[in-house]
């Protein structure tokens, strides 16, 4: 993997929301769209690899890239982290229905819609103040008690298991990011 991209340890509040779109990408399917846009850090070979990794660690390995996976004790708490996770979507007028609610790719993906959604409140008018706070509590709620200990976890077991740069890189980024962000979070 080529140098230039890593995690930076505080990044312009314009800038998280992109980062959380890029590691949504980063542990989602490796397709067209996912090689391109890392297509700066990727050698043709590396990009060329990268489905073939991805099925060894996600599909064949058993690294669940699946949040309740890595937090729930039993069948049980699972269920309530999902319901718990569906109710954060539905309060944010989403509603996911094509995989798990705590898949990481939705999560990440999710966290960039509220940062967004938060970015544009600002940009509005003064009413907005009070939806621009609603927005940043709920990531804060969502990033502290489901995407944080759950892709903390996903992390260390990508870094186990993988055989790839780019997931070695991704699993890396994707922990320093999100300590970032709770350190970020924790003061709002």
């Amino acid at each position: 993997m080529r140098n230039g991209m890593c995690a930076d340890s505080a990044l312009p509040e314009s800038d998280r929301g992109l980062r959380y779109k890029a590691l949504s990408l980063a542990f989602s399917y490796p397709d067209e769209k996912v090689r391109q846009h890392f297509a700066a850090v990727l050698s043709p070979e590396e990009a060329e690899e990268l489905p073939a990794e991805y099925d060894r660690l996600f599909r064949a390995s058993g690294v669940w890239l699946y949040g309740a996976e890595h937090t729930a004790a039993n069948a049980h708490e699972k269920a309530r982290t999902l319901a718990d996770i569906m109710a954060f979507y539905r309060a944010a007028g989403l509603e996911p229905v094509d995989d798990r609610p705590d898949e990481l790719s939705r999560e990440l993906e999710f966290m960039h819609y509220l940062v967004f959604k938060e970015q544009r409140s600002r940009r509005a008018d003064r009413q907005a103040r009070a939806k621009t706070r609603t927005c940043r509590q709920m990531q804060k709620k969502f990033l502290l008690e489901h995407l944080l200990p759950a892709g903390c976890k996903i992390a260390q077991a990508v870094r186990a298991q993988t055989r790839h740069a780019f997931y070695g890189w991704a699993a890396e980024a994707l922990d320093r990011f999100l300590a970032s962000e709770a350190r970020l979070l924790a003061r709002a």
